[in-house]
Order: structure tokens, then C-alpha cells, then sequence
């Protein structure tokens, strides 16, 4: 880049959204009330009555088709207890809470998933198959193929606990993000200009030292 426009660009402010994503690992014990799951500050609390949940290899990769991820592992429900505040999820800041989850079938009408928080209905949404849509996705050993990729919910919400409640039919939920509201500024960085001795002119092009009118030089506009 030029010297000139180096100058006039010299405070670059680094902007960035915090994100974080709880994702399940294999270390659930089937029928252990209550289980927890945490990471990056959110805490997952499933409750397990039946002994129906486990966490198993994810078959399909999830999330949507603008952007997705690559769920290793799925939380895998089931069990006629499961029918009111079996999952507590507590979110450690205001921000937008993406739950990755799949229910339902091309033909179901009573798999919906219900988030509440406070003691109000944040979203009551049924996810069909009918709504999948298909993306080039790759494997880790690099082979690409269309891999079916669902819609996510997409919710505000505020520092606390979020209750998931569902149906009794199985239900499989692959991970939860949380993106905090707002962005942060975390550094401020001058760029410095170099004295190297040469001359520009105000397209930051370099000039002959003689040349007329507003040229720039170690940094400093001049008139000659």
C-alpha cells in the first residue's frame, strides 16, 4: 500500500462478535439425573428420567444453508417423561441464542420445539423435513458430497436460564451458540509512516523530488 494512503488509514479498528458454542462430546452417562454439558460459558442441564438420552455419533451435518457446521456428536432424546422442561440451558449474557436441533418428519405436526425464558414464550417452532435443503459439504477426509442441512432457531435472549421443552418423539439436538449482543472493540492499531526520503503526489504515487504542486514526503504534505 502507499505511503499516503497508508497515512490516512493509520487507525484501524478491530471489531469483533463474540460467539460461543456448547457442543456435546461422548461423555454423557445415559439415565444420570441430572447431566450437564458447559462450554464456552454455556450450561446445558438435561434431565433424564427414562434413561431414553444418549450422545452418539452425529450421522448428518447440521445448520443452515448460508452457514454451517460440523457436528461431531448429537444429544439423542427420547421417552414418554419428555414432555415439559426437560433441557435447561443457561446462557451467561444477553445475545441471540441459535439452537441446532432436528425434529419431525415430511409428515409430522407435533414435533415443535418450545424455548421459554422468564416465563415467556420465546419461539414455538415445528422443524420438518420438508424444509432441509441440500449444500456441498466435506468430511474430514476431504470428500464433498450434498448433505442435507436444516434450519437453525434463532432467538433473543437475555442472561439467565432458557427451559427447551418438546413432544415425547425422539428428538436430536447437535449444539447451541450464543452470540452475544453488540460488538467489542479490542485493539487500536497505528500504522506508521516510513521517512524514507520519496516523494508522492496525492494519488500516493512516487514523484520525481522536483515535481510541482502538493506532494507528500516523509509523511508531510508540501506545497512547492
Amino acid at each position: 500500500m502507499k505511503k499516503f494512503f497508508t497515512l490516512i488509514a493509520a487507525v484501524a479498528l478491530a471489531a469483533s462478535v463474540n460467539a460461543q458454542v456448547l457442543k456435546f462430546d461422548q461423555t454423557y452417562a445415559k439415565g444420570s439425573v441430572p447431566a450437564t454439558f458447559s462450554a464456552d460459558g454455556l450450561v446445558l442441564t438435561v434431565v433424564d428420567t427414562d434413561g431414553k438420552m444418549a450422545v452418539d455419533d452425529n450421522s448428518q451435518y447440521f445448520g443452515t444453508a448460508e452457514s454451517y457446521e460440523n457436528f461431531s456428536f448429537r444429544l439423542k432424546s427420547g421417552g414418554k417423561s419428555l414432555t415439559k422442561n426437560n433441557l435447561t440451558l443457561t446462557v451467561p449474557s444477553d445475545g441471540t441464542l441459535k439452537v441446532y436441533v432436528r425434529t419431525g418428519s415430511s409428515s409430522a405436526t407435533d414435533r415443535n420445539v418450545v424455548l421459554t425464558q422468564n416465563g415467556t414464550e420465546l419461539v414455538n417452532k415445528i422443524l420438518l423435513e420438508s424444509e432441509a435443503v441440500s449444500v456441498p459439504m466435506t468430511d474430514d477426509k476431504g470428500n464433498t458430497k450434498d448433505t442435507k442441512v436444516f434450519p437453525v432457531i434463532s432467538v433473543p435472549v437475555k442472561q439467565g436460564d432458557v427451559a427447551i421443552t418438546y413432544p415425547v418423539n425422539s428428538v436430536n439436538f447437535y449444539g447451541f451458540e450464543l452470540v452475544k449482543t453488540g460488538t467489542g472493540i479490542y485493539s487500536v492499531n497505528a500504522a506508521v509512516a516510513k521517512k524514507d526520503g520519496k516523494t508522492y503526489n496525492m494519488a500516493g504515487q512516487e514523484v520525481s523530488s522536483s515535481a510541482k504542486g502538493i506532494v507528500i514526503k516523509n509523511g508531510k504534505k508540501y506545497v512547492k
